[in-house]
């Protein structure tokens, strides 16, 4: 790898739990990368039990002015964890990296930081991601939380060049290991988080995206894998969606997303739709499901005269603004 700068630049955080099979082939993704940017690699092993842990050791004892390797005692989850991590990241860049993802573009880092460093308007750059089928199960549960029918992001995400706020709002997710962006106080907000976190990720993109936009390359350059083990796997849809209306409720005290709250309102109603039509919430007595569809026609007035009135807002708000589509 080409080193000029003398300072770093990028800092990359990887969150690792028993992920023994992945953990190598995440790593040396990230040593083989060609870029004259210098970067440092933080990995947080979340008290693996597979034997993950020696195979970083290894790793990073190969490449110790690239990677800081930390272990916790304790299993404290991807929340605590992630807050471990925004602890020790003060590069002008950064990027989080789970330890079963990889990169599959050797150019990724010098090709997203020459964007970034071009274009100061955007505030981050994320490009399309494979997914990649692992021991697939056939318990329903599971089926449902995965992404069997589709080979990459791109096929049921709506991404365009330009990425703006809104459309993250939509539940336009983006993969993890796409996204670089600049620094901003990470910390601060994961120790406010809330919400479950099984939608840390959005969550966390909501908040860097909120007062700018980011750049979509329409090229695969990562890898996901999907497999049983993953956190998203063991948590019902329904709770998912509460979890995403949680996140979205919080936008709308926010005075960064003020603009934007018929997106809000209107996410929220398909998230309740989801839920109202879902397996779980028709099995549930009629009093608790007249309760979500009453939360439900609630959301939908809200969200109607939302509409309205950003639609009446729009001649001076989006043209003086810049945010025509």
């Amino acid at each position: 790898m080409l080193r000029k700068n003398t300072n770093i630049i990028l800092d990359i955080a990887v969150l690792t739990f028993n992920h023994k099979g992945f953990i190598a082939t995440c790593l040396n993704s990230i040593l083989s990368q060609k870029t004259d940017y210098k970067f440092k690699v933080f990995v947080l092993d979340d008290c693996s039990s597979d034997g993950s842990s020696e195979i970083i050791k290894t790793i990073a004892a190969q490449n110790p002015d690239i990677i800081h390797y930390e272990r916790n005692e304790t299993n404290i989850g991807p929340h605590k964890s992630a807050i471990k991590l925004a602890e020790k990241t003060s590069a002008k860049y950064l990027c989080f990296l789970d330890g079963d993802d990889y990169w599959c573009n050797e150019n990724k880092i010098q090709t997203q930081i020459d964007f970034l460093e071009k274009n100061p308007d955007y505030v981050g750059c994320f490009h399309d991601t494979k997914i990649q089928q692992t021991n697939i199960s056939d318990d329903i549960n599971y089926l449902n939380r995965t992404q069997t029918y589709w080979k990459t992001y791109s096929q049921f995400n709506r991404y365009s060049s330009d990425f703006m706020p809104w459309s993250l709002i939509q539940r336009n997710i983006i993969p993890t290991a796409s996204l670089i962006f600049r620094n901003i106080d990470l910390y601060g907000f994961l120790k406010n988080y809330k919400s479950l976190e099984f939608s840390l990720s959005w969550a966390l993109h909501l908040e860097i995206i909120k007062n700018s936009k980011f750049k979509y390359f329409n090229e695969v350059w990562s890898v996901y894998n999907d497999h049983p083990k993953g956190i998203s796997k063991k948590y019902d849809i329904v709770d998912f969606k509460l979890n995403n209306i949680k996140i979205l409720e919080a936008l709308l005290s926010d005075k960064a997303w003020q603009y934007n709250q018929a997106e809000i309102y209107k996410t929220i109603c398909s998230e309740y739709r989801l839920i109202l039509k879902s397996k779980k919430e028709l099995s549930t007595a009629k009093k608790d499901y007249d309760k979500s569809l009453k939360q439900y026609q609630k959301y939908l007035k809200l969200a109607n005269k939302s509409d309205l009135q950003q639609l009446k807002d729009d001649y001076y708000y989006v043209r003086n603004n810049g945010m025509v589509e």
